[in-house]
């Protein structure tokens, strides 16, 4: 599936909404799984725990600077600037997105410690070793060229820098689907706008052709059950409410969007996929 960068960015401006409704509060607009555990009680808490372990696994320190790859609304950056104390950058290419997240950022007090610019993470505008630590969650996914995104985290990062990244990849090899495991993973990837994933292991080589090393993997795949098993659930409730809507030609979450929702569950039940984070080293 060939996803385009105006896919990507007309995908994230239209769905703000779905995510607000999937999170269950308009202000939050968090675009990633959360990771549970036993002290988790709601998707709230476990978005805000998914921005601690990464934080713990890259051992962010208030010294660092954080680059922030596909930031999204921000949420990530804000948070680590707000609770480590640390600078952070956020890039995004929807222009929406920028403009939110400088918004939020004042609101929580963080603006000095913030910056968010409008910038595609395959050829930013960064010198050479400028930042201690890249920090990707769910972003690289949507990339035709990920070892290109990889190469770009490596050459703005310090030597010794850091690089985090938080995402889904395919548990099984490629070639040995089955059809219906075909057809599940064409549902979920043209519904969120992603090409199809590589394998862990694919991801772990390109890391290394990118010139990082130290890489380790935690799979965390049944700490966004939870949350996955929630959207699925929702989703089924909403879809025939947005075919309705989507026929009177009226705004309506996305149906592709909606059964994507449903059927990444199964994916990550039943040993489709796999979720995880990679933690490397230049």
């Amino acid at each position: 599936m060939e996803v385009s960068k105006d896919d990507i960015i007309k995908y994230y401006d239209f769905s703000k909404f779905d995510y607000q409704l999937y999170n269950l509060s308009l202000s939050n607009i968090s675009m990633h799984f959360g990771l549970w555990d036993e002290n988790t009680k709601n998707h709230k808490e476990a978005l805000l725990n998914e921005n601690k372990v990464l934080a713990r696994l890259a051992d962010i320190t208030a010294n660092d600077y954080v680059l922030d790859f596909g930031c999204g609304y921000g949420t990530t950056a804000i948070w680590l600037a707000k609770n480590i104390s640390c600078r952070t950058v956020g890039i995004t290419i929807s222009e929406k997105q920028v403009a939110e997240a400088k918004k939020m950022a004042i609101k929580l007090g963080v603006s000095k410690l913030t910056d968010f610019s409008l910038m595609d993470f395959h050829n930013t505008n960064f010198s050479n070793e400028t930042f201690d630590v890249v920090v990707a969650i769910e972003s690289i996914a949507h990339s035709s060229e990920k070892i290109q995104v990889l190469r770009e985290a490596h050459r703005v990062l310090k030597p010794k820098g850091r690089l985090i990244v938080a995402d889904g990849y395919f548990a099984k090899s490629k070639t040995n689907l089955s059809s219906h495991e075909q057809e599940i993973a064409r549902i979920c990837f043209e519904g969120v706008r992603v090409p199809s994933l590589p394998e862990q292991q694919e991801f772990e080589s390109f890391l290394r052709e990118a010139g990082f090393c130290d890489i380790n993997w935690h799979d965390k795949t049944l700490a966004i059950l939870p949350t996955s098993k929630a959207i699925s659930h929702y989703a089924k409730i909403i879809l025939p409410i947005s075919k309705i809507l989507g026929y009177l030609g009226l705004r309506s979450l996305s149906v592709a969007h909606t059964k994507a929702f449903i059927n990444q569950y199964y994916a990550w039940r039943d040993g489709l996929g796999v979720y995880g984070i990679f933690c490397a080293r230049k």
